[in-house]
């Protein structure tokens, strides 16, 4: 199924002709909720990466604060999307709604100091086979993560 985006609503060229310069090819996506593989083009999946390789991490210091598990928020998601595809008008049970509230609760990583390395999260896989206009990387590689 081919997308297209509307038109712009206004020429952002018009207003800042400093920016024709830059202009290049875009890409929209248009993520779909599924089960991908590290074969698949996604956004939020797995990401294929060297068992011998060691993930990504950020060695800046970061304040550490609190934050949702990605397990959570998918789950809080089919719990949504079953309780409006069975009934629209009454929403979750009160039992979804207790899983939703525990779900939401935020969570900190005890033990873990400012300056520790902070693993990086993959945000998107794209290969080059899914989006036709992405330029070839080094030595011919065909495969984008985003961290």
């Amino acid at each position: 199924m081919t997308r297209t985006t509307p038109p712009r609503p206004l020429d952002v060229e018009v207003l800042f002709p400093e920016l024709a310069a830059y202009r290049g090819t875009t890409t929209r996506l248009h993520p779909r909720p599924g089960s991908p593989d590290v074969s698949s083009s996604s956004v939020g999946g797995p990401l294929l990466w060297p068992a011998d390789e060691p993930w990504p991490v950020c060695t800046k210091p970061h304040k550490r604060g609190t934050g949702r598990r990605p397990a959570d928020i998918h789950r809080e998601r089919q719990v949504l999307a079953a309780a409006w595809a069975r009934d629209p008008d009454a929403g979750p049970t009160t039992e979804e709604r207790a899983l939703l509230e525990e779900l939401a609760r935020k969570h900190r990583v005890e033990g873990v100091a400012d300056t520790d390395p902070l693993p990086m999260i993959g945000v998107a896989q794209l290969y080059r086979r899914d989006v036709t206009d992405l330029l070839t990387g080094p030595d011919g590689c065909d495969l984008l993560q985003v961290f």
